[in-house]
C-alpha cells in the first residue's frame, strides 16, 4: 500500500510550521532548507517557506550538542537559527520567538499550514499539538512529529483526522504520533524532559548524535513525499544502542500492532478549551 501527496502541494508554495528549534528543531530547519533547494532543482515551482516558533533562548548546555555557538548563548533560538538560513540560502522565512499555541490563539484560529513539524521534547506540547491539529477550524494537510529519549527515537508523518475531508483517492489516512503512541496523550503520566544546566547534564540525559539520526530520516520522509509523490513508509522507530530500525509502512495491519484503527480514531475527539486556558494564564 501507498500513500500518495496531496496533489495541491505540487502547486503552490508549501507552508511549514515548524514547532521547536531545539536539538532537533534546529537541524530540521537547516534540512528543510535543503529540502526547499532541490524540491524547486526538481520543477516544483515554490518550494517551502517556513515560520518556525520556539519562545526558548539559546542556553550554554546548548552549545555542542545543538546548532549553537557560545555567541548565540542568550539570543532566541527561533532568530538565531532562520537568520542564518535565510542569510545562506537567501530565504524569506519567519521567526517567530513565542509558544506556537499562543500564535495559533493570537490568529483566531485563523492560523494553518500544509506541513505541522514539532520538535518538542514533552507530553504536554505534544499533547497541545494534538488538540490543535484535530481542530476544524485549523487545517494541516500533514504533521511530521520528532521525538526521542537517550538513546531511541521516533518520527511519524500523519495527517490530522480534520483534514479527512480534503483527501481524494490517496489511500487511507496516515495515523499521526499521538494516534500511534496514545501514551503520549495520558496527562497523568511523568515528563522526561529535564532541563540541563551543562552541556555533561545534557548528554546523560540525551545522546549525542540520536537527534542527527532522527532528523536525518524524517528529512529523508520528506523528500521522498515531495520527490516521488508517494509514500510506501511514513515513519520509523530508531534504537542507536541496539543499532536497529525500522520503518512504520502504509499497511493497516502494521498500524493495528501499534493498537490504532481508523474506526476508532473518528470516535474521539479532543476538545481545545484546555489549551485556551493555558494561554489565557
Amino acid at each position: 500500500m501507498e500513500h500518495l501527496i496531496h496533489p495541491k502541494l505540487l502547486e503552490r508554495r508549501v507552508a511549514v510550521h515548524l514547532v521547536g528549534v531545539g536539538g532537533n528543531g534546529a537541524q530540521m530547519a537547516a534540512c528543510l532548507a535543503r529540502l526547499d533547494i532541490a524540491m524547486r532543482a526538481l520543477g516544483h515551482p515554490l518550494g517551502l517557506h517556513v515560520k518556525a516558533f520556539d519562545a526558548d533562548r539559546v542556553s550554554e548546555a546548548n552549545v555542542g550538542r545543538q546548532l549553537y555557538s557560545a555567541a548565540d548563548i542568550g539570543r532566541h533560538k527561533a532568530l538565531v537559527t532562520i537568520h542564518r538560513l535565510n542569510q545562506f540560502y537567501g530565504l524569506d522565512w519567519e521567526a517567530h520567538p513565542m509558544r506556537y499555541e499562543e500564535f495559533v490563539l493570537g490568529q483566531r484560529y485563523a492560523a494553518s499550514a500544509d506541513l505541522l513539524v514539532s520538535c518538542v521534547d514533552s507530553r504536554s506540547a505534544r499533547q497541545t499539538l494534538h488538540q490543535l491539529a484535530w481542530r476544524d477550524a485549523h487545517h494541516y494537510g500533514y504533521w511530521l512529529d520528532l521525538g526521542n529519549t537517550e538513546s531511541t527515537a521516533q518520527v511519524v508523518l500523519g495527517e490530522p483526522q480534520s483534514s479527512a475531508a480534503s483527501r481524494q483517492g490517496q489511500g487511507p489516512r496516515l495515523p499521526c504520533v499521538t494516534e500511534l503512541f496514545p501514551e503520549l496523550l495520558d496527562a497523568a503520566a511523568p515528563e522526561d524532559n529535564q532541563p540541563s544546566c551543562s552541556v555533561r547534564m545534557s548528554l546523560a540525559s540525551q545522546g549525542l548524535f540520536v537527534n542527527d539520526v532522527a532528523v536525518r530520516y524524517a528529512a529523508q520522509l520528506l523528500y521522498e513525499l515531495f520527490s516521488k509523490g508517494r509514500l510506501s513508509a511514513h515513519g520509523v522507530v530508531i534504537n542507536l544502542e541496539s543499532k536497529r530500525s525500522g520503518p512504520i509502512e502504509v499497511d493497516r495491519r502494521t498500524w493495528a500492532r501499534f493498537g490504532f484503527s481508523h474506526e476508532d480514531a473518528e470516535r474521539q475527539e479532543p476538545e481545545l478549551e484546555s489549551v485556551a486556558e493555558e494561554c489565557a494564564a
